[in-house]
């Protein structure tokens, strides 16, 4: 890897000039792989006086794999979303000096680092906002993370060229301590809580495919559908209650057909078929703060989750992860039969 690691940055007091590089975001527009020009060799200095090195190729302007790999790293030191892109938070951040912070206090205690540090190369500036960040991000870490904890979820704007598409969702799998394409295997993201039109919602046990699922695949191709993340029906004599899966981060593996059609069994990523999760307690088809709360306290879990095809115009689930049969064959063409790492969050 040609980026040093965050615990080994430099402090600098001062640092080079980015004058285009400025103008350019503060117009309202982002550098990513594949840009090149005076801005992202600004870019490439500032990276380079933080610590990061750009690559053997040293500063020539281009975004490219090594810069691409130096700006993540950098983004992840200062608590930011690791996608690559520099806007106008990442700009922030590339032109404050770096300084050790008191992880209690919050204070600058100017360029002498402490083994205590939170973020090790985090500077004073704006710290309450960037503690938040961290915060957010440690939680979304989780097997299962604070339900919206990685702040405001939002389909990716259809003007998007799929490229952008696909690096926005990419931002929110990780953003929620997700993998991307791992292996070479596809990743599903599902947004519960979102529909397919952007529309958001409370979730609840329904007839409705109202949730949205995404298929990223390695080769960066981007497949939107409507689906179901919850139960279709409130009632059910398989189990005393049904539920839905707690958001975080598991993986699918093939399990042969159901409904006349291939499913995927979802498990956690230790391999367990035991998934964290909530019961509806009363059967009314909601879920409120207090089963919630409850569910954690006795760490209930559901088994048997899947990925299967519902009715054509209803979810036929008791808990499992459900898309219309149409929209079913899209996605088993897309993930293919390796199996895929799948992201659970919620809008």
């Amino acid at each position: 890897m040609s980026a040093v690691c965050a615990a080994d940055v430099r402090r600098p007091r001062e640092l080079p000039r980015a004058d285009q590089l400025t103008q350019k975001i503060e117009a309202g527009q982002t550098l990513r792989r594949g840009a090149d020009g005076p801005e992202v060799a600004e870019a490439q200095r500032l990276l380079e006086a933080h610590g990061f090195s750009v690559g053997p190729k040293g500063i020539d302007g281009k975004l490219g794999p090594d810069t691409r790999e130096a700006l993540v790293a950098f983004q992840r030191s200062r608590g930011l979303v690791p996608d690559g892109v520099i806007g106008k938070e990442t700009l922030r951040e590339l032109g404050t000096p770096t300084a050790g912070v008191d992880r209690r206090r919050g204070s600058d205690r100017g360029l002498q680092p402490a083994p205590g540090d939170r973020v090790p190369g985090q500077s004073g500036a704006d710290f309450q906002q960037r503690a938040r960040v961290e915060s957010q991000r440690r939680a979304a870490e989780r097997t299962e993370p604070t339900p919206g904890g990685s702040g405001a979820v939002e389909l990716a704007p259809r003007s998007m060229s799929e490229r952008q598409k696909w690096d926005h969702y990419a931002a929110l799998v990780r953003a929620n301590g997700g993998e991307v394409c791992a292996d070479g295997k596809p990743t599903v993201l599902g947004i519960r809580g979102l529909d397919a039109h952007g529309n958001r919602h409370a979730s609840t046990n329904n007839r409705q495919y109202d949730d949205t699922f995404v298929v990223l695949t390695p080769d960066q191709r981007v497949l939107e559908l409507r689906g179901a993340t919850h139960a279709g029906q409130h009632t059910t004599s398989l189990v005393d209650h049904v539920g839905r899966i707690s958001a975080g981060n598991y993986r699918a593996v093939s399990n042969g057909n159901h409904n006349g059609m291939p499913s995927f069994h979802v498990r956690t990523r230790a391999g367990s078929g035991n998934i964290p999760g909530v019961r509806d307690g009363n059967d009314d088809g909601r879920y409120s703060a207090a089963e919630v709360e409850r569910s954690r306290r006795r760490g209930d879990t559901l088994s048997g989750i899947l990925f299967h095809a519902g009715f054509q115009n209803s979810p036929k689930s008791i808990g499992c992860q459900t898309l219309p049969p149409d929209a079913m064959q899209r996605f088993i063409d897309r993930v293919g039969g390796r199996g895929f790492s799948f992201t659970l969050i919620d809008a």
